[in-house]
């Protein structure tokens, strides 16, 4: 009996010693960030709209490495949710009644997956592929990422070095599909999904790098199945101004990203352009609708002269609804960006616009109120006065570049919400301060003051005026907006 042990033991030694040559080294990063805030008139209709609350989000990745060319991410996040609005439940966080908010919207106070992908090089080259569920970003050099898709999608991307100053990204990728699980029981067909392909050229010098992209994408309907649409998947702002069961739609983008820093200049100069096209086709009576297209442009200038404070300049344009042509949207075609997309200037109106606009449908597309508009002002970035202690203050002006008329028209409407789309007679100033305090270096506690000075035209947005009843404001007046956050983050 003795040896019997003394065998099983010297064979589950040997498989242990087998495992451990074959596991991955785990590692984990996160962010957890809990805050306290306190909001005045955040829909813009004068005194009713005062509340604090506190709300907690928990994101935490594991990093799964075989080895320098192999490794699996799985990214994980608890919330956002807020305190007292039930428990952080173990939940699905991307179901098919939540996926009609987008990838980054679902899964608020349950356990949600970010991401989970395997990332690995062939043998033996420098291309690099990664599969699975991921955060798909086109090419941005300033502000909150892409306006086109900055989403979580199941795509392949593979990139590869063609030079020593060029480099390659393309893929594919499947933002929606609404035959959920393989069932067909209430889908027939196969127009049900949504496909698209992108590839970027980066091409970077010691002082520029300048990157040049573009994208295709088809979705929806064909001939056959009442339940063959569009409709069905959460594509935000892609749908068209006459959508209808068996619409199918192909998408068109392309665009560039600038960014320099010239040797005999303490500057920095960011800039992007991007430009997009989709156009509609109702199979069941085979006609077409005047599609969508719009454009978008930023730019940015830092002066990094300063070792105390780096000031930046920053603009930015995006096309507007025209009023003149019901059957044609000229706001840029949007593909997937989280609920609280922002063109990377202030935290407020820019920052928080899901918020501003807590009445609207976010499953119908109506983010496609980030558009239309146009911005400029002034940031002081990471400034400070005392060890430990730093701050950012923006300054900014906005203004809409859609026309009123197309708040008159009762049958294509699509995409409005008073206080998100701005038209050319709607105007804002908003001031933020961002103070931040490092207890430890991975621990930071944070106070935020905001105010917003709002001018939004009576005559434009008032019951008589506005055809659309969820864009009607309520009150006499617009109000000014405020905030005052505390928190921390931890970052690990």
């Amino acid at each position: 009996m003795s040896r019997l042990k003394l065998l099983v033991l010297s064979l589950l030694m040997v498989g242990a010693f087998s495992a451990r040559a074959q596991a991955a080294e785990i590692t984990a990063r996160g962010y957890w960030w809990i805050e306290g805030v306190s909001r005045t008139n955040w829909n813009f209709n004068e005194g009713q709209d005062n509340h604090f609350s506190i709300e907690e989000k928990l994101r935490t990745a594991f990093y799964f490495t075989a080895n320098e060319n192999l490794r699996g991410v799985l990214d994980t996040q608890i919330g956002t949710n807020n305190w007292g609005n039930g428990l952080y439940q173990i939940s699905a966080g991307r179901t098919p009644n939540s996926t009609q908010g987008g990838a980054n919207g679902a899964g608020n106070g349950n356990i949600m997956l970010r991401q989970g992908y395997i990332e690995y090089k062939w043998p033996n080259t420098q291309v690099n592929i990664k599969t699975g569920f991921q955060i798909l970003t086109l090419p941005a050099a300033f502000g909150g990422g892409s306006p086109i898709l900055d989403d979580q999608v199941g795509a392949l991307v593979v990139s590869t070095p063609l030079t020593d100053m060029v480099s390659l990204t393309a893929g594919y990728a499947r933002p929606s599909d609404s035959n959920n699980f393989g069932s067909t029981s209430a889908i027939n067909g196969s127009g049900t999904s949504a496909d698209l392909a992108f590839a970027a050229v980066p091409v970077k010098t010691k002082t520029m790098t300048i990157t040049p992209f573009g994208m295709f994408l088809y979705a929806g309907g064909r001939a056959a199945g009442a339940n063959n649409n569009l409709s069905a998947t959460p594509l935000l702002g892609l749908t068209g101004p006459n959508a209808a069961a068996g619409q199918g739609v192909r998408g068109y983008w392309g665009g560039l990203a600038f960014s320099m820093t010239p040797e005999e200049l303490p500057i920095k100069v960011m800039a992007d352009f991007d430009y997009g096209k989709a156009t509609y086709t109702n199979y069941f009576n085979n006609t077409k609708d005047g599609g969508r297209s719009g454009w978008l442009a930023d730019i940015a200038v830092d002066y990094t002269g300063f070792s105390s404070v780096t000031p930046e300049a920053f603009f930015v344009y995006s096309s507007g609804e025209t009023g003149r042509n019901t059957d044609h949207s000229g706001r840029m075609p949007v593909v997937g960006v989280p609920q609280n997309w922002s063109p990377g200037v202030g935290s407020m109106f820019f920052g928080e616009r899901y918020e501003l606009a807590g009445s609207l449908n976010y499953s119908a597309g109506y983010t496609l109120f980030t558009l239309g508009y146009w911005t400029g002002g002034i940031t002081l970035k990471n400034f400070s006065f005392f060890d430990k202690l730093s701050h950012d203050f923006t300054l900014l002006y906005a203004r809409g570049t859609n026309d009123p008329e197309y708040l008159r028209n009762s049958v294509n409407i699509r995409g409005v919400n008073y206080a998100g789309f701005l038209t050319t007679k709607d105007s804002l100033w908003e001031a933020d301060l961002y103070n931040r305090y490092k207890i430890y270096d991975e621990l930071t506690a944070y106070l935020y003051l905001g105010y917003i000075k709002s001018n939004f035209d009576i005559n434009t947005w008032g019951a008589s005026a506005v055809t659309n009843a969820a864009a009607i404001r309520t009150s006499k007046s617009s109000g000014d907006a405020a905030k005052i956050g505390v928190g921390l983050n931890y970052f690990f």
